[in-house]
């Protein structure tokens, strides 16, 4: 019977990425992605400083407006002179002045100050995305880990229960002398193992429950059962099903590379710098070239002298400005716009190099932990098998405890594994739409 119900065991943890029941878990990946998003300040960080870029757009294209000036002014003069034809040798005037100004620069470099604002806007998009790309990774990672930390608990907790059940065997078949007092020493040993592998998997999971909290903002809200008393490994198997789902993955790793060389925020906005570099480069070889502008004034004089009651005024100017020296500064900063977009030009292939080892590894990664799934749900089996064989024997005098203790010991640690492989294989994936720049809400159909 024991043997039966560990193979149901083992049947159920086998299906663990297939299904997610609503009933009993009430969190789940989707609502807390969407209460990181709404809750970490990176978010709304990222967010603002891409409405700045598109105001620096708007900025950028009223440059290419005339401005236009008013100005008025108004004082008050006395003078005296002698000798004075007037009657009084006193004159008092008050000059008054209004003027228009209107100027229009005709330099090419507005044309490309607004092109390099149209990539900044670029640049915010792309890092508006990267930080919800890496937002939303760590909180499907926390979610994991503290769901990994649960099952952990209760597999340690599990085992402790199991081991306090053989010490209290052994204790009582010590009083019948079926076995030693070292039969009974290797039993409190293992049970005090187990106690600590108990311990720290409850420290694991304080950890990661507080980590959770920093991402989303709150605690965690699973509920395995409707009684709470009841423990997810050993009352019901079929909890593991609900751990959670693998994520779409690209069909093959040579897709994953092509999809991420395209996708990934931080790589495009490497490319959309070096596109602003180059045009730094033109600006500086604009400091080379002469300056052109235009400009027009209307202007209008009252009581400017005893003499002129009202004077109008009206000037259209063009200018021209040819730079012959200006310390070198512009021989400087072309060369140094140059170095500037020749390092980014380098960030670029280091980029490409490293996004693709990053996409291999991690393909890699997934590959192997799926062949280590395979072995350790072998594993698995074959200890359960051991535990049942081995006690059985041991009924009849033909085991001793420690190879009990072993035993259990042994699927103890094979059942662990096999939950932190899985762990590993969701992580891998959700790190794989990472790199390949899918790690977003519409990807993910949220």
């Amino acid at each position: 019977m024991l043997l039966h119900m560990k193979k149901i065991f083992h049947y159920f943890l086998f299906t663990l990425f297939w299904s997610i029941s609503s009933v009993a878990v009430c969190e789940d990946l989707k609502s807390v992605l969407k209460d990181a998003y709404n809750f970490f300040p990176d978010i709304k960080k990222s967010r603002i400083e891409f409405e700045n870029a598109k105001k620096d757009v708007s900025i950028a294209k009223t440059d290419f407006l005339p401005s236009i000036d008013f100005s008025a002014s108004r004082g008050r003069d006395i003078s005296k002179s002698f000798p004075d034809t007037s009657k009084y040798n006193v004159t008092g005037i008050s000059p008054t002045t209004l003027d228009v100004d209107l100027t229009q620069p005709l330099g090419y470099s507005k044309v490309l100050n607004f092109k390099q604002s149209k990539n900044k806007l670029k640049i915010a998009k792309y890092k508006n995305a990267s930080t919800i790309q890496n937002i939303l990774f760590r909180a499907s990672k926390s979610y994991y880990t503290v769901l990994k930390d649960y099952f952990l608990l209760d597999v340690s907790q599990k085992n402790e229960d199991n081991l306090k059940k053989k010490l209290e065997a052994a204790e009582k078949r010590f009083e019948f002398r079926d076995v030693t007092k070292t039969d009974v020493f290797q039993a409190k040993a293992s049970l005090a193992e187990a106690v600590s592998k108990r311990i720290e998997a409850e420290n694991n999971l304080d950890i990661s429950i507080s980590d959770f909290r920093n991402l989303v903002g709150r605690d965690p809200d699973i509920n395995w059962y409707e009684n709470q008393e009841k423990k997810i490994t050993s009352s019901n198997p079929e909890d593991w099903s609900k751990f959670g789902e693998i994520p779409k993955i690209p069909d093959n790793l040579n897709q994953s590379i092509d999809i991420g060389l395209a996708n990934n925020p931080e790589y495009n906005q490497l490319k959309i710098e070096l596109d602003n570099s180059e045009i730094d480069v033109s600006k500086s070889n604009l400091n080379f070239a002469p300056e052109f502008s235009i400009s027009g004034s209307v202007g209008k004089s009252l009581e400017s002298s005893r003499s002129v009651e009202r004077k109008d005024s009206y000037s259209v100017t063009a200018e021209v400005t040819i730079p012959i020296f200006n310390k070198g500064h512009n021989f400087f900063n072309l060369e140094k716009s140059k170095n500037t977009a020749l390092t980014k030009v380098k960030a670029i292939e280091s980029k490409k190099l490293d996004l693709t080892f990053q996409i291999q590894s991690s393909w890699k990664k997934i590959e192997s932990t799926k062949s280590s799934i395979d072995s350790l749900n072998l594993s698995v089996e074959s200890n359960l098998m051991a535990v049942d064989g081995v006690t059985q024997e041991a009924g009849v005098g033909t085991r001793t405890t420690f190879e009990i203790l072993d035993a259990q010991q042994k699927l103890t640690q094979s059942e662990s594994s096999l939950v932190n492989a899985q762990y590993q294989l969701i992580l891998s994936s959700f790190e794989l739409l990472k790199l390949c720049g899918l790690m977003n809400f519409e990807y993910l159909d949220i």
